[in-house]
């Protein structure tokens, strides 16, 4: 179902984690639990991890939901100092992006509320969705 494999100075000071699984539904869960467990092996407190999680759900529907349909979604996880970043793509281009409206979209309202960094951008693997959180929310570290 997910080929994954964990490596060392992907992007940041630390470890990374990356999955490609299906572009179903019923993954939303595999990729939630994924990336709030290295969360939790990183010390995030409880509420942060929550945050992770619902911010990757929200992600991973958007790009369910754009058009044409994918074959894929490919999540990377990276340990940065002080916190995580989530880099969530599809495999297959759309007509643009980041989608029209995009600003204002309930995505990104969301991503604003449960996240520290978040962008609209285009990865090694295709069109993504960029979000980061710090461990510490007093933290002043720029991610």
């Amino acid at each position: 179902m997910a080929d994954s494999q964990e490596q060392l100075g992907d992007a940041g000071s630390g470890r990374s984690v990356c999955i490609k699984v299906p572009a179903r539904p019923d993954v939303v869960q595999v990729i939630r639990t994924v990336v709030g467990s290295v969360a939790s092996r990183l010390g995030f407190p409880y509420d942060r991890v929550d945050d992770l999680r619902l911010a990757t759900s929200e992600v991973v529907a958007h790009l369910l939901e754009e058009q044409p349909p994918t074959e894929f979604l490919v999540v990377r996880v990276f340990e940065m100092d002080g916190g995580v970043e989530v880099v969530a793509a599809r495999t297959t281009p759309t007509a643009a992006w980041p989608p029209t409206g995009a600003r204002h979209s309930l995505t990104t309202l969301i991503l604003r509320a449960l996240s520290d960094d978040a962008a609209f951008e285009r990865s090694q693997d295709g069109p993504a969705i960029r979000f980061a959180k710090r461990r510490d929310p007093g933290a002043s570290s720029a991610l």
